[in-house]
């Protein structure tokens, strides 16, 4: 049987239905964690998608500038936050001696000093032109900011 088979078509269609069926149902799909990290930009940001790394290099300083709308503002929460240390484990991949040590680097070498810590980061990111920071998907709020990547929370 070849291109020529005289079966009606839809008898060449149902293992192709079944097929598909099975395909899309092999991997669950995974519901929204609440400990999720968003990744946020003041909706001014030209951005729609960053990588990681990308994210990495502005929270450590070595990309300062928007490719659209100039200066790049990146904003942490509060030092103790377990959301801080979510992210400097996830993004960062440092624990909080790591980042003071690189910090203390940076500002020996270069005068360089860490993104601004605030307790509101969230609503910084919506008033500041050209803000990046990040919150757990639980404290996210619809149109306030713009979710530019998602790192999902550790099982």
């Amino acid at each position: 049987m070849g291109f020529n088979d005289k079966r009606p078509r839809f008898g060449r269609l149902v293992p192709l239905g079944l097929f598909v069926a099975v395909a899309l149902n092999h991997h669950p799909a995974r519901a929204d964690n609440p400990n999720d990290i968003l990744i946020v930009v003041n909706t001014n940001v030209g951005e729609n998608q960053i990588p990681i790394d990308v994210v990495r290099d502005i929270f450590l300083k070595r990309v300062r500038q928007w490719k659209d709308t100039g200066r790049l503002i990146p904003i942490n929460p509060k030092n103790d936050s377990p959301l801080r240390r979510a992210f400097q484990a996830a993004v960062l991949e440092m624990d909080p001696a790591q980042e003071t040590r690189y910090w203390q680097e940076r500002k020996m070498r270069a005068g360089d000093v860490p993104p601004p810590s605030l307790g509101y980061n969230f609503k910084a990111v919506f008033r500041i032109k050209g803000a990046i920071s990040y919150v757990f998907r639980q404290d996210y709020i619809k149109g306030v900011s713009k979710i530019v990547l998602v790192i999902p929370a550790k099982r």
